[in-house]
C-alpha cells in the first residue's frame, strides 16, 4: 500500500521511491517479483504516468530494479541486506488517510477544456442520427483502420488545414496519441532499434519509445527547431517531432530547419514522426504547413481531436506514408479499430457538415482571450519576476519563475493554496536541465473570471504579499489531490 501526501513537501516521485525502497530493504517485496505497470500503479495513486516512471528510473538506477523489456519492472536480488530502515508507522499512515479532502479551487493543468465549450447539442443530434439511421453498423465491428467516412473526412479537413496530401486508406484511426505512438513504434521497429528526440520534449512519447523497447536519443531544441546536425552525428533511424509548435518551448521549427531534417530522412532512408497537436490553435502567427507536405514518403503524421473537441472524444489518426501501409495491414490484420462507432460516426458527420470549422474558430477566438488575459495576469502580478515563452499557439505557457524555490516547490506551494500546475522539468531527459524554476501553466480547463484570482494566488505563494498568505487557508492535501497528466 502507498500512501501519499501534498502536506509534507517531498515530490510525489520520492515519496513512492522511498515507499517502494523501504519495502524492498526489509523484505517485503522479494527478489523477483514484478510491480505493478506505470500505467496501472498512476490510475491506482491518481498521479501522473510520468511521476511513476520517475520513481521506477530513480530505483532501477540504484540497482533495486531491473527493467525488461516489453514485460515491466522487477525486484533486483541484493545479498546480505541486514540494513535497519525508516518506515513509516501505521499511524502516520492512517493520519494521512484521515485527512480531510478540499477539492482544487482553480485548474491550470495542461490538457484540460471547459465544459462549456463542447457542442452538446449538436453532438446530441449526431449521435441520436446514428442511433437511428447505423443501426446494421452499430452491430458490427469496426473495420481495422477506423470507419472509412472518418478516413476521408480527415483527409480532406488535412488537405484544407494543414497542406497534407493523402487518402483515406493512408489514414489509422486509433484511441489518443499515445496509441498512435505505440503502433508507430511497432512499424519503424524493423528497421531501427534506436529513435531520437526533441530535448525538451513531451514526457509521454519519451516513455512509451522506452517502454517498447527503442534507444532513446536526446536531441537539443533551439530557437528555430530541433538540431539537425547533432541528429546526423547518431544512428538513429527515426526521429520524433512536434514543428508546428514545439512541445514545450512553442518554437515553430524553420523552413531551412524542416529541409535539412528532411533531407536527412531520405538520406538515411530513416522516418520522422511528426506530431501535430496544436496545430489548429493558433494566434498571433499564420499557420505552418505541416512537415509532411514537404516528406509524404518519410513522415508518418500524427494529429488529434482531443485539443479542440474534448480529451474524452479519445480520437486521434495517422497518416502513414504509403509503404508503411501494407506492414500496418499485415500487423494489425485480426484488430477491429478501438475507437466505438458512436463515437466516430457522430464526428464524421461533425466534420462533413461544415461543424468542424465554425466550432474550430469559435474555440481559437477563445482561447485566444484566455491567453492573453493569462498573459496580462501574470504581468500584473510578477512584473518582470517571471518570463514566458510558448504563447502563439497551443493551450500552454512555459513560465519561469524568478525566484528561489525550486520547480517542485513551486507546484506544492500553488497546491496547498488550491492552484493545480504542472513540474516543467520532466520535460528534459536530465531534470537538471531544465530552467530553475520552471512550471508549465495550461489555460484550457480554467475560466476567463478564474484566471486573474489564480494567479494572484500564485504571486502570494510564490514571491510573497504584503497582505501575507496565512489568511487564505492552506488545503489539506492527500494523494486523491494529486495531478493527473493528460496526453497530447
Amino acid at each position: 500500500m502507498f500512501v501519499l501526501s501534498g502536506k509534507n513537501g517531498k515530490p510525489l516521485y520520492s515519496q513512492i521511491y522511498q515507499q517502494i525502497r523501504n519495502h524492498i530493504l526489509s523484505g517485503n517485496l522479494r527478489p523477483g517479483t514484478k510491480l505493478s505497470s506505470s500505467r496501472h500503479l498512476s490510475k491506482e495513486l491518481c498521479v501522473s504516468r510520468n511521476t511513476v516512471d520517475m520513481a521506477y528510473q530513480q530505483l532501477v538506477s540504484e540497482g533495486y530494479l531491473v527493467g525488461k523489456s516489453r514485460s515491466g519492472y522487477y525486484i533486483e536480488a541484493l545479498d546480505n541486506i541486514n540494513i535497519p530502515v525508516l518506515m513509516e508507522t501505521k499511524a502516520k499512515e492512517e493520519a494521512i488517510l484521515s485527512e480531510p479532502l478540499t477539492a482544487p479551487k482553480y485548474n491550470l493543468q495542461y490538457g484540460k477544456l471547459e465544459t462549456a465549450i463542447f457542442p452538446f447539442r449538436k453532438w446530441r443530434q449526431l449521435t441520436n442520427k446514428c442511433l437511428r439511421d447505423d443501426k446494421e453498423q452499430i452491430m458490427n465491428y469496426g473495420q481495422v483502420q477506423g470507419e472509412p467516412g472518418l478516413g476521408t473526412a480527415i483527409s480532406e479537413f488535412l488537405r484544407e488545414y494543414r497542406g497534407v496530401e493523402c487518402t483515406a486508406n493512408q489514414i489509422v484511426i486509433g484511441p489518443g496519441t499515445q496509441y498512435c505512438l505505440t503502433l508507430a513504434c511497432q512499424l519503424i521497429q524493423p528497421s531501427t532499434t534506436t529513435i531520437a528526440i526533441e530535448n525538451p520534449g513531451f514526457w509521454a512519447a519519451r516513455s512509451i519509445f522506452s517502454n517498447m523497447g527503442l534507444r532513446v536519443i536526446p536531441i537539443p531544441v533551439k530557437k528555430h527547431g530541433l538540431q539537425v546536425k547533432q541528429l546526423r552525428m547518431t544512428d538513429a533511424k527515426a526521429v520524433y517531432v512536434t514543428p508546428s509548435h514545439q512541445f514545450p518551448t512553442g518554437n515553430i521549427m524553420s523552413i531551412a530547419r524542416r529541409l535539412e531534417l528532411v533531407e536527412w530522412a531520405y538520406k538515411s532512408d530513416a522516418i520522422i514522426i511528426e506530431d501535430d497537436y496544436s496545430c489548429h490553435l493558433r494566434y498571433n502567427v499564420r499557420p505552418i504547413q505541416a512537415l509532411q507536405a514537404l516528406a509524404p514518403d518519410q513522415v508518418v503524421y500524427i494529429g488529434s481531436f482531443s485539443k479542440i473537441l474534448s480529451p474524452s472524444i479519445r480520437v486521434a489518426y495517422m497518416v502513414l506514408p504509403q509503404k508503411l501501409v501494407d506492414h500496418f495491414l499485415l500487423t494489425a490484420e485480426h484488430f477491429p479499430c478501438s475507437v466505438p462507432f458512436l463515437i466516430q460516426k457522430p464526428l464524421e458527420l461533425f466534420l462533413k457538415e461544415g461543424e468542424w470549422g465554425s466550432h474550430l474558430r469559435k474555440i481559437t477566438r477563445h482561447m485566444k482571450k484566455k491567453r492573453d488575459i493569462l498573459i496580462q495576469a501574470l504581468k500584473d502580478e510578477f512584473g518582470d519576476a517571471v518570463s514566458i515563452s510558448g504563447e502563439n499557439a497551443g493551450l500552454h505557457l512555459l513560465v519561469q519563475v524568478k525566484s528561489p524555490l525550486p520547480e517542485q516547490e513551486l507546484v506544492m506551494r500553488a497546491l496547498q493554496i488550491g492552484v493545480l500546475i504542472h513540474p516543467a522539468g520532466n520535460l528534459w531527459l536530465n531534470q537538471k536541465d531544465a530552467p530553475f524554476g520552471t512550471v508549465l501553466l495550461g489555460y484550457g480547463g480554467i475560466t476567463l473570471e478564474d484566471i486573474y484570482p489564480a494567479v494572484h494566488l500564485l504571486r502570494q505563494v510564490w514571491l510573497g504579499d504584503e497582505k501575507g498568505v496565512m489568511g487564505t487557508g492552506l488545503l489539506t492535501l492527500t494523494f486523491n489531490d494529486c495531478m493527473v497528466d493528460t496526453p497530447l
